[in-house]
């Protein structure tokens, strides 16, 4: 695989404004070891995808997103199931769980050092429609505080942003009814969410699928049902470990693909970002995606 020129597409507001540092940072690095590419920085939602798109049909090969978990879905999105297109990750975002469950470093010099090292690695791809994610795709009351926290913004930033949207959620939230299908059978009745996972995390490192592994080409489901507000906030506290699993209002299913349907209608959201209603159909592409790993 070509991992000699690339493009390094940053949020330059990611990491409340570290991005586009972090990037000029790695910029002038890869270029110290001899490689060939540029920095672009994204203006604008859509404006990463685009950025990718464009260096695909010229024929670049190796992608860096220097943001969040949210750049990394756009670009994701351009990449799609080629497997010839490698990303490399520089985490400067709210969440970084794609990062992490890859254990690239937080710190931005070490993250550099694995893109140097050039060591790639095929991990799962999920599909919804003719849209991809990386990390989870979630309805219901996970998917309410995700939508407050980035379109609401808020003082505090990464897990405790999450933290403070979940409190403030509770008493906005009702529980839908759902009809849910995959390789473990048929669910039906209310839920209080229902998430399906690449990645263990969400959220900045709630491990709401504790047992997830990236490239085992399956989904972790886990669907919680409607739950006392003082349950889910003593609740909250076990996701960071995955304690929340023997809670005997919770369920862990294993799949390769994932049916919802929800009356009233929820939105679905993957990687943070809005998908758009249920029903719909979540599939598992087996190592769909080439990254590059520590």
């Amino acid at each position: 695989m070509d991992l000699s020129t690339f493009r390094l597409i940053a949020n330059p507001i990611s990491g409340k404004g570290r991005g586009r540092n972090l990037s000029e940072i790695a910029l002038k690095k890869l270029k110290t070891a001899g490689l060939e590419g540029e920095l672009v920085l994204t203006t604008g939602p859509g404006h990463a995808n685009q950025l990718a798109q464009d260096a695909i049909s010229t024929g670049i090969r190796w992608l860096i997103a220097c943001g969040g978990d949210g750049t990394i879905h756009e670009i994701v999105n351009a990449i799609g199931q080629r497997r010839d297109i490698i990303l490399g990750l520089i985490p400067c975002g709210k969440g970084n769980d794609l990062a992490s469950a890859l254990r690239i470093p937080k710190n931005p010099i070490q993250a550099i050092e694995v893109l140097l090292a050039r060591q790639t690695r095929q991990i799962d791809l999920g599909r919804i429609g003719d849209k991809f994610f990386h990390t989870i795709a979630t309805c219901g009351y996970d998917a309410e505080v995700g939508r407050r926290v980035t379109e609401e913004g808020s003082i505090l930033s990464g897990t405790l942003a999450y933290i403070q949207k979940a409190i403030t959620t509770l008493s906005k939230f009702d529980s839908p009814d759902a009809r849910i299908e995959g390789d473990f059978g048929v669910f039906e009745g209310k839920i209080l969410l229902t998430s399906v996972g690449i990645t263990s995390s969400y959220g900045g490192g709630m491990k709401i699928v504790p047992d997830a592994v990236v490239d085992d080409g399956l989904f972790d489901v886990c669907i919680i049902n409607p739950i006392p507000s003082l349950t889910i906030l003593r609740m909250l506290v076990t996701l960071y470990w995955g304690g929340h699993t023997s809670h005997p209002d919770v369920q862990i299913h294993r799949t390769r693909t994932l049916c919802i349907d929800t009356d009233p209608p929820l939105k679905l959201y993957a990687d943070g970002e809005l998908i758009g209603p249920v029903p719909t159909k979540i599939e598992m592409i087996d190592q769909g995606m080439t990254v590059v790993v520590p």
